[in-house]
């Protein structure tokens, strides 16, 4: 295999590794704005889950979106510093 391509080799395998990464984050996004939306409507009256509202805060609520966003933050960042 020549120098070319063996970079080229690495360029694909790190560009393929990276856009999992990607699509998972965004994944996690899109699923932290859905829980953060279903808080907002069971806030404002629409109850959509069948359990009260204090297990709907704790389970489904913002911390919980906020904790999906940061863990998709974690998971987008391409040289996680932990």
């Amino acid at each position: 295999m020549s120098r070319r391509q063996a970079s080229n080799h690495d360029i694909g395998r790190q560009l393929s590794a990276w856009t999992a990464r990607r699509v998972l984050a965004w994944l996690l996004f899109g699923l932290a704005a859905v829980v953060a939306g279903q808080h907002l409507l069971a806030h404002a009256g629409l109850v959509l889950l069948p359990f009260g509202m204090g297990k709907q805060d704790l389970f489904t609520g913002y911390p919980t979106a906020f904790l999906l966003g940061l863990g998709a933050a974690f998971v987008a960042d391409p040289r996680p510093r932990l």
